[in-house]
């Protein structure tokens, strides 16, 4: 499982987790029945207050994407499914628009914001292929 929190952006830092951990869900990177970190390791990881990362977990066992097993932790609902292909797009449109109007703000042109889009992604990819 990949995060990674924003410290700029004003979204709580609970509701950041929830978001990603929602879009993975949704877009198959966790898959159902897969288990999750420990509060305490994914606090640790994302150098965050253990009570931030459990009352994530606790709302998104409420709305039913995960499950908590007892000896085990927490694991992806069975219920929970990947988002077919048009329902996706959802999940990309706000930060998308976010970072259009950060890189609008910062005086970066189209071309130019598109440049740090792929740079950044390639180094993404690069990241993900050592894993």
């Amino acid at each position: 499982m990949r995060l990674c929190l924003d410290k700029n952006d004003p979204t709580p830092k609970f509701q950041q987790l929830i978001e990603q951990i929602q879009r993975q869900i949704a877009s198959g990177a966790l898959r159902s029945g897969e288990r999750l970190p420990s509060v305490r390791v994914l606090a640790q990881e994302l150098k965050m207050n253990p009570m931030t990362v459990s009352r994530s977990y606790q709302q998104l066992a409420e709305q039913g994407w995960l499950e908590r097993v007892r000896g085990v932790g927490m694991k992806v609902s069975q219920q929970a499914r990947p988002a077919e292909p048009h329902q996706r797009l959802q999940y990309v449109q706000a930060p998308l628009a976010h970072f259009i109007q950060v890189a609008n703000q910062a005086g970066y042109s189209k071309s130019e914001a598109m440049a740090l889009v792929m740079a950044h992604w390639e180094s993404d990819i690069d990241d993900h292929a050592l894993e």
